[in-house]
């Protein structure tokens, strides 16, 4: 038989990937009904949410570097193979009543560390496997394997938690790890690796993205505008499940719900890609994506019945896929794939640097801040007629509510702002000919 290659491949690699991930996610959701029933507090999951994070961005430079050296099928394999082996040994503990928030945290920082490969090995993956014409719409396909999961999951773990209990939520999470490995190991993904010669230094290697971007400053003043973005998107990304829990009494089938309806917008905005690919200009697409996602976290904030969270979680949804997808696809139409596991890895540390801020605060400041304020039934805010407790709701549902709120506004300002920057909106239209002697950064 024919090994499948080019689109179709990838296609059967994004299916793998979204079995293997519908596991995943039904055990993250199983983990974190856990954490709430067994602490009730904001904080734990800010803590999973930072250490998770903290690896990730530490060793994605070498990731990406390694990424580049290495046969793609390895890089592909290794996160599934790593996270795997870390459910089997959460698995155990928790049938022997040994499991602990600290394993948890630790398990958290170690599959971390393993992610850093995942997301630009299936980036450079693209580049390699597919024509210029298809990223736009293969970027759509591939973000099924997040936004498919996250209607699937929530909605199968929490109809089976109350049956199977989560010793069987993870058992059937293992078992889907086969899928996305086979269907690696079946396709055919193109070697591009560039033999070097000379002694090869790992750590200039895997700094070689960053003065690549640097120099570029269109593709560097994007980043920038994702840097903040992504700052003020943590703030309200990391507190969702407890912000639904605390507001609906812990009812686990209106945060499977809620967490569904983002699913089925990402699957929405995943299709509409994969057919459409984006505006021709992908930059308008990216930038009109970016104000509909703060306006859907404005309405988050704001919501207090089953429909407008469903409303809100949908467009953040749709329009988070758009706008990641035609971003992807001008870096993937501008950086040669032989160097993409290093810059697009370096590109992702200078984006999310700052994520760390909202993740390891939000929860923190909800508890010991914002959520005293809420439990008082006379706070107010402007003037006596405006309470703010009856917009956004009491206690630590109302504390998160409000975060979303100001940190969706600041989301869609930032996006008008953008506009006003030529350097942004030419991004596309740079030939980028000036190039970096790569030999200087990866050998002695």
């Amino acid at each position: 038989m024919k090994r499948p290659a080019g689109f179709k491949g990838f296609s059967i690699m994004s299916i793998g990937q979204i079995i293997s991930l519908v596991g995943s996610s039904m055990t993250q959701f199983g983990i974190g009904i856990w954490i709430w029933q067994t602490t009730g507090n904001a904080t734990p999951f800010s803590i999973v949410a930072t250490l998770f994070f903290i690896p990730n961005i530490i060793f994605i430079p070498i990731a990406g570097a390694l990424i580049d050296r290495w046969p793609k099928k390895r890089s592909l394999i290794l996160p599934d193979l790593a996270a795997g082996i870390i459910t089997i040994i959460t698995l155990i503990l928790y049938k022997t009543n040994n499991l602990t928030l600290w394993f948890i945290y630790i398990a958290s920082f170690i599959s971390g560390a393993f992610n850093a490969f995942q997301w630009p090995a299936y980036s450079v993956t693209i580049s390699i496997m597919l024509k210029k014409e298809e990223y736009g719409r293969a970027n759509g396909l591939f973000s099924l394997t997040e936004t498919a999961p996250m209607v699937i999951a929530p909605i199968v773990a929490g109809a089976l938690l109350p049956i199977i209990k989560l010793s069987g939520i993870m058992t059937i999470d293992i078992i889907t790890f086969v899928f996305a490995i086979g269907a690696v190991l079946w396709v055919v993904i193109p070697d591009i690796r560039k033999e070097v010669e000379e002694k090869v230094n790992l750590f200039k290697d895997a700094i070689f993205g960053f003065p690549y971007i640097f120099k570029r400053r269109p593709l560097f003043y994007l980043l920038l505008l994702f840097l903040f973005v992504n700052l003020f998107a943590g703030f309200y990304t990391t507190l969702i499940a407890p912000m639904i829990l605390a507001k609906t009494n812990n009812n686990t089938v209106f945060l499977g719900t809620v967490e569904s309806a983002f699913g089925i917008g990402g699957i929405v905005g995943g299709l509409l890609m994969t057919a459409w690919g984006g505006t021709k200009r992908k930059i308008f697409s990216l930038i009109f994506g970016i104000m509909l996602v703060g306006t859907g976290a404005i309405i988050l904030g704001l919501s207090k019945t089953l429909v407008s969270y469903i409303v809100a979680c949908s467009i953040i949804g749709v329009f988070g896929v758009i706008t990641n997808s035609s971003n992807q696809a001008i870096w993937q139409s501008k950086v040669p794939p032989d160097l993409q596991g290093r810059v697009f890895s370096a590109r992702r540390v200078i984006a999310q640097c700052v994520s760390i801020l909202p993740m390891a605060t939000s929860g923190p400041l909800v508890d010991n801040f914002l959520t005293p304020i809420f439990n008082n039934s006379s706070v107010i805010v402007l003037n006596k007629s405006i309470n703010l407790i009856s917009i956004f709701g009491d206690g630590n549902g109302g504390a998160i509510s409000l975060l979303s709120f100001l940190a969706g506004g600041m989301i869609v300002i930032i996006s008008l702002l953008s506009f006003l920057f030529p350097v942004i909106m030419r991004v596309e239209e740079e030939s980028y000919e000036e190039e970096i002697d790569e030999e200087d950064f990866i050998t002695d």
